[in-house]
């Protein structure tokens, strides 16, 4: 059956393209991907010599020594994994597709084995190895590709700055392995995947005219499907009451898995939406439009291929940037609410605010009060390890006063020496309460045992740790809030130039509250924007060139249709129009279907962002999602156009050399009828 597989790939070799590029796009995405997390891996850490360091004894009496001042590289490896995860499940999802949809366009030929003898086993194995005749060259071909693009994409991760070291690319010979044998993985399952309906063609297929019209929904994928649906629909719902380190996942791989069950159950719903949104159409008794709702309606498996890798893409991607966006407004617009006081004073020189510009902004009679912070890395002692994590360091009722604190239990007073202030979630997670006894230590410091005197509920506004103002070791304040009273509430922007004039505009910078958080909302957009750019950006580009290749693989197997058209007086402007039509149903049904995945994800993200931000609005990035969509129809109105054109030349000269031969036929035809009359 190997022979007979590579002469199948040859002949068909149109319909295997997209596979082929497909799959070799994918290796080389799951190996840049990879070598760019092995590169994160591999950068030098500091030594722990000289390294500041604390000593901390769990309950179990067991010593722990922390070391501080590391690189955290836990953000730009997070963004990676994310950014492989996409990768990898759009590498699945088109494959699979592709994979199945080239045997569903070719079940006719699959039934001409079968009626010359070919059992189901046989032909399993040359779908095979047709998928393994095309995955070992595609595979080949995207190291090629990775090794060439792994250097450009390290050196572009750089320059977005997401990385807090410089990042180098090392060996490529790990990730490259890695990424064949996942290329070779898939591959073979999703052959597998497909030769078993491939395997159950009747020997009467070779016959049928119609090949993509019977049995859009086996048992087994029924079943799938199902298990899929109920899976996404618990994981979401799950979320919804979760904490928000739980709810992320959740709202994720939940909308992943409704994502695939919408790919897998689109046979049986998409002729339904296809043809709701078609009436318009039928009203018009446009030609080309009608023509495009019953080809959509009546080929649902090819429908359904077509709308997999846009479906994919627009819900990967738009599910990922929402709950990226939802979680940086909402912590945004909590700040904001919870943010009193009207002024906000950093330094320009330095990184401390000296206590003579603090003395002089209490002294100041149109000042209230001023809230200086200072942000500390720490360590506390849990029952059985060390949580490491960052503090806060305030006279916390002058906090209360500037920000809205919502005392949950205990006493919101001045803090003395060995009493501290937790949050709401550290006292959930680990059971702390008002007279609890908690052991924590800053880097370079010693261990100190405080009581807790307070549970807080303040947001954004408020860490986990709030420690004593007075706490020795701690450093300078990095900010101070300040709230006016009087009528200088209703003139800030005035008293914030006559303080920076007052202080010198060399040494602090005093503006209002609001443009604070819209310069931070600015440079937050910044940085997701390049986090959006690393996650979605080479998976949105692999799915365009998949979108491309699956509807070349469609349209190598419609010329008879094409021809049939033009030969009962379809005109080829008419077909034109049927092709940009049944693009255009196609792609926006996907968009529908997608924004369906991910509203249902992101609004049970935000149900659960509830718990933790009094003010959660949706973060969702139209731009960049509209433009994505903007995308994928350009690339399928273009190669479905390309196509076309093709189909119809070649249709149109086949017409031409049959009408060239009609007149020999009377001359044939009394010989045919004498051969007749004899026989």
């Amino acid at each position: 059956m190997w022979r007979l597989s590579l002469r199948s790939v040859r002949h068909h070799l149109p319909l295997f393209l997209g596979t082929f590029i497909s799959l070799a796009l994918g290796v080389a995405l799951i190996a840049v991907s990879t070598a760019a997390l092995v590169a994160t891996w591999d950068v030098p850490r500091p030594p722990r010599e000289g390294r500041p360091s604390v000593v901390l004894e769990d309950a179990t009496g067991t010593s722990h020594t922390v070391f501080g001042g590391d690189l955290d590289m836990g953000g730009v490896q997070t963004v990676l994994v994310m950014a492989g995860v996409i990768s990898a499940f759009v590498t699945v999802f088109v494959i699979a597709g592709t994979c199945a949809f080239g045997v569903a366009l070719r079940r006719q030929d699959m039934g001409l084995l079968r009626l010359v003898g070919a059992g189901g086993p046989q032909v399993r194995r040359m779908v095979i190895g047709e998928c393994l005749a095309v995955a070992v060259p595609a595979a080949a071909v995207g190291c090629l590709a990775a090794a060439a693009v792994t250097p450009w994409a390290v050196s572009g991760l750089n320059g977005t700055g997401l990385s807090p070291a410089e990042l180098r690319a090392g060996p490529l010979a790990g990730p490259l392995l890695f990424a064949v044998g996942c290329g070779l993985v898939i591959a073979v399952l999703g052959a597998a995947a497909a030769s078993r309906p491939a395997a159950r063609v009747r020997p009467a297929e070779a016959l049928r005219e119609a090949e993509l019209d019977s049995r859009v929904m086996t048992v087994g994928r029924g079943v799938m499907s199902l298990l899929l649906l109920l899976t996404g629909v618990v994981m979401v719902c799950l979320a919804s009451g979760s904490q928000e380190e739980d709810a992320i996942p959740l709202a994720l791989f939940g909308s992943l898995a409704l994502t695939l069950a919408a790919s897998s159950l689109a046979p049986l719903y998409l002729p339904w939406l296809v043809r709701m949104s078609a009436r318009p159409l039928e009203r018009t008794r446009s030609v080309p439009g009608r023509l495009a709702a019953e080809a959509v309606i009546t080929a649902r498996l090819r429908t359904a291929s077509l709308v997999r890798p846009v479906l994919a893409v627009l819900a990967v991607v738009g599910i990922f940037s929402s709950v990226l966006a939802t979680t940086g407004a909402a912590a945004e617009a909590d700040g904001r609410s919870r943010t009193i006081g009207q002024l906000v004073v950093e330094p320009t020189a330095g990184d401390t605010l000296g206590e003579d510009i603090l003395d002089g902004l209490r002294e100041d009679p149109r000042v209230s009060a001023v809230s200086a912070r200072a942000s500390v890395d720490l360590a506390a002692a849990r029952h059985h390890e060390i949580w490491q994590g960052e503090g806060l360091v305030a006279d916390l009722p002058t906090l209360a006063r500037t920000h809205r604190v919502d005392l949950i239990e205990g006493d919101i007073g001045e803090l003395g020496a060995g009493e501290v202030a937790i949050s709401e979630e550290f006292s959930e997670w680990y059971g702390y309460h008002p007279g609890s006894r908690l052991t924590y230590g800053l880097y370079g410091g010693e261990a100190v045992g405080a009581r807790v005197v307070a549970v807080l509920d303040g947001g954004s506004a408020v860490p986990h740790l709030v420690l004593p103002a007075t706490r020795a070791g701690a450093p300078g304040p990095g900010r101070a809030v300040v709230l006016l009273h009087g009528a200088a509430v209703g003139s800030a922007s005035e008293v914030a130039r006559e303080l920076t004039e007052r202080f010198g505009g060399d040494r602090v910078r005093v503006t209002r509250t609001d443009q604070w958080f819209d310069r931070s909302a600015k440079e937050q957009d910044r940085l997701d924007d390049m986090v959006l750019l690393v996650l979605a950006g080479p998976a949105s580009a692999y799915a365009l060139i998949a979108v491309g290749s699956t509807l070349v693989m469609s349209y190598s197997r419609r010329r008879r249709e094409i021809a049939t058209m033009r030969l009962l007086g379809v005109s080829q402007e008419q077909v034109r129009r049927m092709a940009l039509w049944e693009t255009a149903a196609t792609t926006s049904v996907a968009a529908l279907v997608a924004a369906l995945v991910v509203a249902a994800g992101l609004l049970s993200y935000r149900s659960a962002l509830r718990a933790t931000y009094e003010v959660v609005p949706l973060g969702v990035p139209w731009g960049a999602l509209l433009g994505l969509f903007a995308a994928c129809l350009a690339v399928s109105l273009t190669v479905s156009l390309v196509a076309v054109r093709r189909l119809i030349r070649r249709s149109d000269i086949r017409s031409d050399s049959d009408i060239a031969v009609t007149p020999t036929a009377p001359r044939s035809a009394p010989r045919r009828a004498e051969s007749l009359t004899d026989a």
